[in-house]
């Protein structure tokens, strides 16, 4: 069974809220990207990259990251380079270029690179902490609060260990520092001003790099974005929330996989189901029945396996072959679960709460938490005490200094990116960073234009075949084409969404292909 720890880093998606104050400037890093060829199967121009950063800005000298990146070159005429990264924080980036590599256009006209960040996947050093210890009763009706507290000794002793382990540079790990690794790698490919696109808590580094550095902004995409004026009480509070609504839209538009979500969990907690061998119990509950879906539902893509996944679920129960069969293909997803955050959606263990309490300087004290607790769990029943538990002591253990990123708010630094012109785009009941956060960051930047799409979706541009959504976004990457200020786009359901009141067909099940099926949609959602 996984830990409380395992389970929020299913749930998190990675989007803390910045918070205080302005950055001052600093130049650009002028090294050299080391490219060699690292040809795979259907792009074989490939080529991954190192490049060194120093740990502190103001210590050019001193010790380095190494960061690992990727880069697709242009096929076409080459406008310049798009860089990504898909969230986090803690998600390695190297390989978002499969995203943009999606749109004929845009792999012709930029060289597709992505990065892990500092202290982040194959860059170096790098997060390899262990997770808090910690289990949730297998019963609804938690009282989170308690649950919470229970919590908080274990994840100060995870974070001091992290924080040890990982002493030579954890205090350098912040969105501050990599935005202007950002800048510095902009100016080793030589270009002269930057095109972004930043998918979750990449919209964080998005929106810091153009409030640093607004003169050397050509194009930048904010994706999913999280709010550029809050507080981690805002953080828990709000997002906190955000699975409870992607499952309403859910539950409106398919009500079919709606209840299949309620009636396997409530199947689990009635009795939990041991999925494991006869070397090793794994005894799946209702909690990590909602921690995997929870990640699924980010990407509506998976959404019509949902009541195939129930399906298997009920299966497993079952002794003989098809059992075996259905045991062994949740098997596949717990432990791509507890590698990685099911299949690469969470963060690297660490990196995600480093970055998060670098990023912002507030915290809770525990009757503040207990209130925000309460708050979450009353507006979100199903997810929010889940999430919430974990999040809301989230930093508790570390010491070292927060560096936080800009907050876009005061009438200096309102004036200071009033003329950008940027893109948004945003869902109306995201499972990740809630409209609101899309609001706020279209009244920070009000020379963007924002493209919300009626969905629970998670990072909208090249997602839901929708070209209301993908075609004034692709035309502003390219030609930096501005679209009408707001522009509300319908829902485009995915293929095969059972979007009746009954449950889900009769057809053959096949556990290892819904297995696959939705392993491959979060690979090429690049997370």
């Amino acid at each position: 069974m996984p830990s409380a720890k395992k389970l929020f880093s299913l749930l998190s998606v990675a989007v803390f809220v910045a918070v205080v104050g302005p950055v001052s400037g600093a130049a650009a890093q002028t090294g050299q990207i080391e490219w060699s060829a690292c040809p795979i199967d259907d792009h074989p121009t490939l080529q991954c990259g190192t490049f060194e950063v120093p740990y502190d800005y103001g210590k050019p000298n001193g010790k380095k990251f190494t960061l690992a990146l990727q880069k697709l070159p242009a096929s076409g005429t080459k406008i310049g380079t798009l860089f990504a990264n898909p969230g986090g924080p803690g998600a390695p980036g190297r390989n978002i270029w499969v995203l943009p590599v999606r749109s004929a256009s845009l792999s012709e006209s930029f060289d597709l690179v992505g990065f892990d960040p500092r202290g982040i996947g194959e860059t170096r050093p790098a997060f390899d902490c262990a997770p808090a210890p910690g289990q949730f009763p297998n019963r609804p009706n938690l009282d989170w609060v308690n649950v919470s507290a229970g919590l908080v000794p274990g994840i100060v002793s995870a974070n001091r260990a992290c924080q040890k382990k990982s002493a030579d540079f954890i205090a350098h790990v912040g969105t501050n520092n990599v935005v202007r690794d950002l800048d510095a790698m902009r100016a080793a490919v030589g270009d002269a001003k930057l095109t972004y696109w930043g998918m979750s808590y990449g919209t964080r580094i998005g929106y810091a790099y153009a409030y640093r550095y607004p003169q050397k902004v050509r194009a930048i995409l904010l994706d999913g974005p999280v709010t550029p004026d809050g507080s981690t009480a805002d953080f828990t509070l709000v997002r906190s929330g955000s699975n409870d609504e992607a499952l309403r839209f859910i539950r409106s538009v398919s009500p079919a996989s709606y209840a299949a979500v309620i009636s396997t969990r409530n199947s689990l907690f009635a009795s939990r189901l041991d999925i494991g061998t006869a070397g090793r119990s794994i005894r799946l509950g209702g909690y990590e029945w909602l921690s995997i879906l929870s990640s699924q539902m980010l990407a509506q893509s998976n959404w019509p396996l949902i009541t195939q996944l129930a399906r298997v679920v009920a299966l497993a129960r079952i002794v003989g072959p098809g059992g075996d069969q259905a045991r062994a293909a949740l098997r596949q997803l717990f432990a791509v679960a507890e590698a990685d955050g099911s299949g690469g959606l969470a963060p690297d263990g660490g990196a995600n709460q480093a970055i998060n309490c670098a990023d912002y300087a507030d915290r809770q004290s525990a009757r503040q938490r207990s209130r925000i607790i309460r708050n979450v769990v009353s507006r979100a029943p199903v997810f929010g005490g889940l999430l919430v538990a974990s999040q809301a002591p989230l930093c508790a253990g570390f010491t070292f200094r927060p560096d936080p990123v800009p907050r876009i708010a005061s009438r200096a630094s309102l004036a200071r990116v009033r003329n950008l012109k940027l893109a948004i785009s945003d869902s109306t009941a995201d499972a990740a960073t809630p409209l609101i956060w899309g609001r706020a960051m279209a009244r920070a930047f009000p020379s963007a234009f924002e493209v919300t799409q009626e969905t629970g979706n998670h990072v909208n541009f090249l997602t839901t075949d929708s070209d209301c959504v993908d075609d004034p976004v692709r035309e502003y990457l390219l030609t930096l084409k501005m679209a009408p200020r707001r522009t509300i786009c319908l829902f485009t359901a995915p293929a095969g969404l059972d979007m009746s009141a009954v449950a889900a067909g009769r057809r053959k099940l096949d556990p290892r292909a819904i297995v696959e099926t939705i392993l491959r949609n979060n690979r090429l959602r690049g997370r």
